[in-house]
């Protein structure tokens, strides 16, 4: 067989190709170690936790020790007596008002917040009455809102430095604004609301991203929710589709439907139970904002429009702050007043600009429009508002002006937002001007948060600032008045000597500022009347109150008071009967006409007044302590003791126990008389505890 020599194929080696996807692999050179760990964005989020967790207590952990201020009587404490049934309160809680109180001067049905009323209801069950552990939770929550108010600021901003979203926060914790809603238990309703405002937003923001109609409805859920805790969470039906305007690329014309979706649920949140409630009922004063009663659209925009350059000032500079504003704090003005014109002119501006740019989606545009959606509704020019102004109603507003600041910042040092990184000596510019508004800011917190320990202390310590406020110096002369007839018999006296005229002053004052209240001027004569023994200047005011409105018993009860004292007793039968014509089973009313008749002699009279005063109404100690006072005029102090008993009975107070220890005295019964002196110091104790 004949083979060919032919040559050997030659072996050529085989190259790799390379590939688009190979070129993007990054090489490692031999021996590389990193000198930087990789980015944990898991353990970075638990140090934000963490720091907004420290930042919250630090600011806020003094409060702990506060008790309870102004208008907490209405979600706890120890007269609220719906709250302190614990779980058996909840079902009334749901079918009843906020606010149900009836009164001499009017009666109040207003407002359906029950989530914050069970809130309170749960811990009483848990823990009783303990304001510490209240204050404790409110500090809690306010940290929550701040950490879920970071995490939302870090989805929206998530092309930005983390630095920028991590100072908004930062900055709105500590702004001294909101202290008011922290400190104050009854404002546990706006942080409440504001959280499932921030929860219906983020559902919102998943459904853009994933197309999930279930997180529409978490999202309507969670904005009813926060409707049943305050109706503040409003705003947020704007601002929802403004943050997916400017952050998503959802079109405009798909946020209509998301509006009116959550609009829905308002509506139903708002309407549902007033199929099972009573008829509302609420009574405006003029001193908490006179646009109640003077009309006229010109005053609604002159007001409003001061309203709102109050309160960028109070962002800007937040001092002083004050528990209550109202009359006259904030006049009442038309458009052509200096400031109301220039507030317009500012808001026109920023309007302007923020227009100007919407189109290019930026930030301090947004920014604006934030702040401007959050604070129309409390402006006064839509509808009054209690208080005229408040710092409570800056508390979602004041994120578009930490947003404005913190940009503004960044810009001030020629620094991108943007910036993944930033230059070790523009963060040590920014980080120093963020630590100069740091330090003040928390200090004044701090401080504000003491001022807060009671209503007396609030009162006592706005008073300064609060010199134009009717409310300020009324409710003050109304603390010092309550004050003196609580204090114990044997200091009662040397208080009203030393108080009255200091109570006298602020009443005076706070009339001289609006002379047309009611109350103010019965409270006035009351302490005529009872402390200052001037029972002739007690009826100038009572005259004043009554003609005011003559339909109203509280004056007409100190008036009778005063012509008794004066031993005008035709004319003080007078002003109890013109009482009972309106309320026949009034027991003041009774108790004074007995009172009346046993002056004159009439003991048979008066007992017959009295017999009636118990049938109307069982359960008071009123009658019973004005039987052991005749019986101790007569001389017989067993049968007062008696009655003295039943008053005890029907209501365990210091006074009754100590009239019981000294009649004990007298007829030397020590046993008894120790035993309610005891009595007497044990419920001492425990009111220091509360």
């Amino acid at each position: 067989m004949i083979t060919a020599n032919l040559p050997k194929p030659k072996v050529v080696a085989k190259k790799s190709v390379s590939t688009a996807k190979d070129k993007l692999k990054p090489t490692k050179p031999h021996g590389f170690k990193p000198s930087v760990k990789p980015y944990n964005a898991k353990k970075a989020n638990r140090y934000f936790v963490l720091f907004f967790f420290l930042l919250a207590f630090v600011l806020y952990a003094n409060t702990t020790w506060n008790k309870f201020a102004v208008d907490d009587e209405f979600v706890t404490g120890p007269d609220n007596g719906l709250v302190n049934q614990g779980f058996k309160a909840i079902p009334k809680i749901f079918s009843t008002f906020y606010v149900s109180q009836t009164g001499n001067i009017g009666s109040q049905n207003a407002d359906y917040r029950p989530i914050v009323k069970l809130t309170f209801a749960i811990e009483y069950q848990l823990w009783g009455e303990k304001p510490g552990v209240s204050h404790g939770i409110n500090v809690l929550i306010y940290f929550l809102l701040s950490t879920l108010l970071f995490f939302i600021l870090k989805r929206l901003l998530k092309n930005y430095n983390i630095l920028f979203p991590f100072l908004i926060t930062v900055l709105f914790m500590i702004h001294p604004i909101h202290s008011e809603v922290v400190a104050s238990l009854k404002n546990r309703d706006e942080m409440l609301a504001f959280i499932c405002g921030l929860g219906a937003l983020y559902y919102m923001l998943k459904y853009v991203e994933e197309k999930k109609t279930k997180f529409v409805i978490y999202s309507v859920l969670i904005f009813c929710v926060g409707y049943l805790c305050k109706s503040s969470i409003s705003p947020f039906l704007g601002l929802i589709p403004l943050v997916l305007y400017f952050f998503t690329d959802t079109p405009p014309k798909k946020l209509i439907p998301v509006f009116l979706f959550i609009l829905a649920g308002v509506i139903l949140a708002y309407f549902v139970p007033r199929l099972f409630l009573p008829h509302t009922q609420r009574v405006n004063y003029y001193i908490e904002n006179p646009l109640y009663f003077e009309k006229g659209i010109w005053l609604k925009l002159g007001t409003g429009f001061v309203s709102l350059l109050f309160y960028l000032k109070m962002l800007v500079n937040p001092y002083p702050l004050i528990y209550y504003y109202g009359y006259n704090t904030i006049p009442i003005t038309t458009l052509w007043n200096f400031r109301a014109a220039l507030s317009f002119l500012i808001y026109a501006v920023l309007f302007i600009y923020a227009t100007m740019n919407i189109r290019k989606k930026s930030l301090l545009s947004f920014s604006i429009f934030f702040y401007l959606v959050a604070i129309f509704m409390y402006s006064n020019i839509l509808t009054p508002v209690v208080g005229i102004v408040a710092e409570r109603f800056l508390f979602v507003g004041s994120i578009g002006f930490c947003i404005a600041l913190v940009y503004l910042i960044f810009r001030i040092f020629r620094t991108e937002p943007k910036s993944l990184t930033i230059e070790l000596t523009d963060r040590i510019k920014i980080l120093s001007i963020i630590f100069l508004l740091v330090i003040p800011s928390a200090y004044y917190v701090i401080k504000r948060n003491r001022a807060w320990r009671n209503l007396y202390d609030l009162t006592a310590s706005d008073l300064m600032h609060g010199k134009k406020s009717a409310k300020v110096n009324i409710q003050f002369a109304g603390q010092m008045m309550n004050r003196v007839y609580k204090a114990k018999p044997e200091s009662q006296l040397e208080m009203i000597q030393r108080f009255t005229p200091v109570i006298t002053y602020y009443f005076q004052k706070g009339l001289n500022i609006y002379p047309r209240n009611y109350q103010a001027l019965n409270d006035l004569a009351s302490v005529y009347v009872n402390f200052a023994e001037k029972p002739d200047s007690s009826a100038i005011y009572l005259r004043k109150a009554i003609a005011m409105e003559p339909t109203l018993q509280p004056a007409w009860v100190n008036l009778g008071l005063v012509y008794r004292k004066l031993h005008k007793y035709d004319s003080a039968t007078y002003c109890y009967q013109r009482i009972l014509k309106e309320n026949p089973k009034e027991l003041k009313a009774l108790i004074a006409l007995a009172n009346i008749n046993n002056d004159l002699g009439n003991f048979a009279e008066a007992l017959k007044y009295l017999q009636q005063a118990i049938q109307n109404d069982p359960s008071s100690d009123l009658p019973y302590r004005a039987l052991g006072n005749y019986y101790i005029t007569k001389g017989d102090t067993l049968s007062a003791i008696q009655y003295w008993i039943k008053a005890s009975e029907k209501n365990p107070a210091y006074d009754v126990f100590m009239q019981l220890n000294s009649m004990y005295r007298g007829i030397r019964n020590m046993e008894k008389a120790n035993y309610y002196y005891e009595k007497a110091m044990e419920l001492t104790r425990k009111n220091k505890k509360r």
